[in-house]
């Protein structure tokens, strides 16, 4: 079996609940992880932690001392935009959990779990899926696959990064107008256009126009 070493930032004001996830972490049964711990206990350490140490996955106490989870894992994810994030939280309320969601969170579990939901909720998110409290599951499918809650859906991080202009220009080139044609229609040069193309493009990580099609239509900046 291979061995994944497996390196977690525990971020928590509560020095209990630190103690408590990090001795799960290493003696609980985790298959073929073995996890390397740190500790923050609010955002300004582990704001300071993350710039001089990449971490494969995040575990964020939702109400912290001194921000709330959902602005803090914004402030990860427009630094470090494939940082993996799950939620912790003593709470079982679907708006926390929808706030985690939209600020890019990977999952959402109480701080009552088990060392088997754990390491469900790792495992999945490592291998990049989701994973939320059962309990709130089934409301989070409803308002984001059902529809029930258009602006529900999780937005990606790199949507905040976008001016108004370099969204409106995705809009035309989905509508599959040239530069040219957008250069005329907003009234600027072709240069202008190739250079927002450009850097949307390096904004987003997508190479081609193919990428920014399909990440514009997964994310809701235009309609299917």
């Amino acid at each position: 079996m291979d061995i994944s070493h497996v390196k977690v930032l525990i971020i928590d004001d509560q020095s209990i609940v630190r103690n408590g996830i990090k001795t799960m972490l290493e003696h609980g049964e985790f298959g073929s992880h073995v996890f390397s711990i740190e500790e923050a206990n609010g955002s300004a350490e582990a704001k300071y932690m993350m710039r001089n140490t990449r971490y494969d996955l995040v575990i964020l106490d939702y109400e912290l001392g001194d921000t709330n989870g959902a602005v803090l894992c914004k402030q990860i994810l427009s630094e470090y935009p494939n940082q993996k994030v799950l939620t912790l939280s003593n709470s079982n309320n679907i708006e926390f959990a929808h706030d985690m969601l939209q600020a890019g969170a990977k999952g959402y579990v109480l701080k009552s779990i088990d060392a088997k939901n754990l390491a469900s909720s790792i495992s999945k998110i490592l291998n990049g899926g989701l994973f939320f409290n059962e309990n709130l599951a089934n409301g989070l499918v409803e308002r984001c696959v059902l529809g029930k809650d258009k602006d529900f859906a999780p937005k990606h991080p790199a949507i905040d990064r976008l001016s108004r202009r370099e969204k409106e220009i995705i809009a035309m080139i989905c509508d599959q107008l040239t530069n040219e044609q957008i250069a005329k229609q907003l009234f600027l040069s072709k240069r202008t256009i190739d250079n927002h193309r450009q850097n949307i493009l390096n904004k987003l990580g997508m190479i081609n126009t193919a990428g920014l099609v399909r990440f514009a239509v997964e994310n809701g900046l235009v309609n299917p």
